[in-house]
């Protein structure tokens, strides 16, 4: 087992994957539910999955944070919805209609299990399989915290069509140890569904720290935000190289194919991965160094 997680945390795969696309991928940016109206949201996805295959050929779909349900809202909407989600048995409907277009899709929804609620994220592939449920496991601030429980796993890393996938949810990108310990895992490609409200400090982390978590890892990152004005949008795709492949503009759907030859030259350059030296790190798996925030700590908006 330890063998083959240096072989998958290695750059073997670049080589051996050194002609062509791998996998065609788009994001989704569309607006934030103020509602809970899951059955509008449902209709959404497939008219885009349908969109994305039959137009753009697209492998894999992603979806923003919370999408179904909208994010934001009430802990009672919130709660009403995740309670429709299992009555109305829409994530086997979502699985259907992958299956019908043949591609895979990360949906996003709060996700109700034993009364509490998580911030979750599905991703099914072109058969209709689920091939993970990743709970959120960094909760931003007292407004997520007082309707969501914390996951307590990271993703796992899974294949879509021969591509290994893991996913992070928002904040979660913001910890930096959560995309290395991905990308150590074996991941090739890293999904995040994003809820990411405008302010000039939230263009930042969108424009900057995206980008960053793409170079410093040598990964493809799908970055799906929720749609302008409320939202920073800016979602897109970007290379192992940490520049973008696509933007979303005018069109709220944009796709982009993963070809591991562009960025042989890049990363030979950089192998960041083989350079590490981990026993100096220690620090950051100590708990006695955790930082803890004042009693009278606010989170501000901005």
């Amino acid at each position: 087992m330890l063998i083959d997680k240096i072989r998958m945390s290695s750059y073997w795969w670049l080589k051996e994957h050194n002609e062509g696309s791998i996998l065609r991928v788009a994001v989704f940016e569309g607006s934030s539910l103020t509602d809970g109206n899951v059955s509008a949201s449902v209709a959404e996805v497939e008219l885009q999955a349908e969109r994305a295959s039959r137009e753009h050929s697209v492998n894999l779909l992603v979806f923003p944070e919370m999408f179904l349900s909208g994010y934001g809202l009430s802990r009672e909407i919130t709660l009403s919805a995740a309670r429709y989600i299992i009555q109305e048995k829409v994530i086997s409907h979502l699985q259907n209609i992958a299956r019908q277009y043949s591609i895979a899709l990360l949906i996003c929804y709060p996700e109700l299990v034993d009364e509490k609620i998580y911030n979750s994220a599905t991703l099914i592939d072109e058969h209709g399989d689920i091939l993970l449920t990743y709970r959120k496991t960094h909760l931003w601030a007292e407004k997520e915290r007082q309707i969501f429980a914390e996951g307590d796993q990271l993703s796992p890393v899974v294949e879509v069509r021969g591509v290994r996938v893991a996913v992070m949810i928002c904040y979660d990108m913001e910890m930096l140890e959560v995309a290395r310990s991905l990308t150590l895992f074996g991941a090739q490609l890293i999904l995040i569904p994003t809820a990411l409200a405008t302010s000039p400090a939230n263009e930042n982390i969108a424009r900057f720290i995206v980008s960053t978590r793409a170079l410093e890892n040598h990964v493809w990152l799908a970055y799906a935000n929720l749609a302008p004005p409320e939202f920073v949008g800016l979602s897109r795709i970007i290379g192992p190289d940490g520049n973008e492949l696509c933007r979303v503009e005018k069109d709220p759907l944009v796709a982009a194919d993963l070809i591991p030859k562009n960025y042989l030259y890049a990363i030979q350059s950089t192998p960041y991965l083989a350079n590490r030296r981990p026993s100096l790190y220690s620090a950051i798996n100590d708990p006695k160094y955790l930082i803890k925030l004042p009693d009278d700590y606010k989170y501000t908006n901005n």
